[in-house]
Formats: C-alpha cells, sequence, structure tokens
C-alpha cells in the first residue's frame, strides 16, 4: 500500500452561507500554509459496570469535536477571508473592524496517494484565534486555530466543485514593517519582535440527541500580544509602572497598494519586564500587552488593506 506524502496535500476551504452546511457546486479557495491539519477528537467513557470477572463491559463514545490549526507565512491577498474570519467582521472599504458576526466555513484536506486523491472535509469550523509573529531577519509567519462541528471521508471531489489557486504573492519578511508606532513613545523603541493574537473564545454548545456541537458560542474578542525591545532608556518601563500604554499600529508589505496596516488604537501595556543577562547580552524589555476598546474605532482591532 503506498504511502502518502505531505508534499502531495492541498488545503482549500469555502465560506458557509447556511453553518454546518458545505455550499453546492462549491469554489473552494486553496489555503498557502507551511504546517498543520484539522482532526477530529473523540471523547469516549469506560463503562464502570462491576463484573465478578474484573472485565471492562463496554467503551462508550460520547462526543466528536473538529479541531486543530494551521501555520502559515504572511502574504498579500492570501489571508483576508481568515482574517475577517478571526474579527468576526466583513471588510468594508479595505476596512476590516472587529464585529459579533458569526462566520463559518467548511475546509477541505486533500492527500494525493499514488495518484488517486483522498478527501478529508469538516463542516461547520470557526476561527477560534489568529496570531501573528514578526522577528527581525525572519519571515513573518502566524497561525490559525479552528473549531468545527464534523469531519466526513470521501474518495471523489463534492459534484460540481471547482478550485481558486492560491495567491502568489511574495511573503512578507519583519524588514518590510514600517511605520511602526508604540504608545506615543518617541523616538520609536526599537523592536526586536512583535507578536499578536485574536481569541474569540469559542465554545461548543452540545445538545442532547447528537454527538455534534450545535453551534459555537463566542466570548471576548481578546487581542493581546508582547513587545520584546532593546532597553535604550526608562520610557517603556515607566510606562509599565504607570499601568499606561496608548496605540501601536504598524504596516507591513512590499508593494504599493498591497500592503497592511494593523492598528490597535487602545492598549495596556501589562507586567512588562528589563531583562539584565550575563556578559555579551542586549538589556531587553519584554511588554505583553492586552487591546481594549476604542470608542472613535468602535473595536479593539483595526485592520487596513490595499494601503499604498
Amino acid at each position: 500500500m503506498a504511502i502518502a506524502s505531505t508534499s502531495r496535500s492541498r488545503v482549500a476551504y469555502i465560506s458557509e452561507a447556511a453553518f454546518g452546511t458545505t455550499p453546492a457546486t462549491p469554489t473552494f479557495i486553496e489555503m498557502r500554509r507551511t504546517n498543520g491539519n484539522l482532526g477530529t477528537k473523540k471523547s469516549t467513557v469506560k463503562s464502570e459496570q462491576v463484573t465478578l470477572d474484573r472485565n471492562v463491559r463496554a467503551e462508550y463514545q460520547t462526543a466528536q469535536d473538529v479541531t486543530g490549526s494551521y501555520d502559515f507565512e504572511f502574504s498579500a491577498d492570501s489571508l483576508d477571508n481568515l482574517l475577517a474570519g478571526a474579527l468576526r467582521a466583513s471588510w468594508a472599504t479595505n476596512v476590516l473592524v472587529n464585529g459579533a458576526a458569526e462566520p463559518s466555513f467548511t475546509f477541505e484536506e486533500t492527500i494525493d496517494v499514488t495518484g488517486s486523491n483522498v478527501y478529508q472535509r469538516y463542516t461547520g469550523c470557526m476561527i477560534d484565534s489568529l496570531s501573528l509573529n514578526i522577528a527581525a531577519r525572519r519571515a513573518v509567519t502566524g497561525s490559525v486555530n479552528i473549531v468545527g462541528v464534523q469531519q466526513t471521508l470521501a474518495t471523489t471531489i463534492i459534484t460540481g466543485a471547482t478550485y481558486t489557486a492560491a495567491p502568489t504573492t511574495a511573503i512578507e519578511t519583519a524588514d518590510k514593517v514600517a511605520a511602526l508606532a508604540i504608545a506615543g513613545i518617541n523616538p520609536v523603541p526599537k523592536i526586536k519582535s512583535l507578536s499578536l493574537n485574536i481569541a474569540n473564545n469559542l465554545r461548543a454548545r452540545d445538545k442532547v440527541g447528537s454527538l455534534y456541537a450545535d453551534s459555537f458560542g463566542a466570548g471576548t474578542c481578546d487581542v493581546t500580544g508582547t513587545i520584546e525591545a532593546y532597553f535604550e532608556s526608562n520610557a517603556l518601563l515607566q510606562s509599565v509602572l504607570d499601568h499606561g500604554g496608548g496605540a501601536i499600529s504598524f504596516t507591513l508589505g512590499q508593494v504599493a497598494n498591497k500592503k497592511y496596516t494593523f492598528s490597535l488604537p487602545a492598549v495596556t501595556f501589562l507586567d512588562g519586564s528589563r531583562k539584565i543577562g550575563g556578559n555579551n547580552d542586549d538589556v531587553m524589555m519584554s511588554i505583553p500587552f492586552r487591546a481594549v476598546y476604542d470608542a472613535t474605532t468602535a473595536g479593539s482591532i483595526k485592520i487596513t488593506r490595499a494601503v499604498a
């Protein structure tokens, strides 16, 4: 029997008009990813029946849940739908602000096994969280964490299905970050890395009569991150001690009208610290932060695409 190779696999997705239902004759969008997969987490319970012969009488299945994640390298046009899913909102004139919509997707993983494809499809998928990592001298990377309702297996495509190839735009690197602003501090601190995480705190709504979740409830939109900065003065540390913060923003991209500006208009610094290492080390500041609601933005994070 042939052994499948990861290099002969494809991940594609499509938005669902009705939660948990793949559209008829779907036009799937291929996803650019570097790692990861979805799968079913099956819950079981061992029978506690007491018997004279000491044997376990049964193992009962109680639930199935779809979970997993995909890692990616950031590139223009490749993540727009997933960013909207993570912010639970729609793009409006190239602007996206976190909201309270309930977008769902069907994901399909295709694996070639010696010239014959097999398919795993996951319906009722929602984005639980999305992270972005920017580190000096590296590609900008991230991960999208997904929960879903049900996995099905197949050996043929969905009738009438077509596939839109993923964009071929360039992978963005940390040197393509511009217009960086950190809490109004001037001059702008020299940043070694910046991480960002958007969490929707989704929970499965279980129901009697089904192995699968009925739907997913959304908790708070929790936007957090961490700044790793070279220590140059007391300015950042004083802001931490003052329980301060401000706006954080940056523009990512190398091609005009293909750039993205990430804006967190109201950020609070959390328990930041200064790190003094040993010989031949730089003194560093590590500052975790949380974005909070900004009335002008009507949200806590705003993403603008097609920036010149």
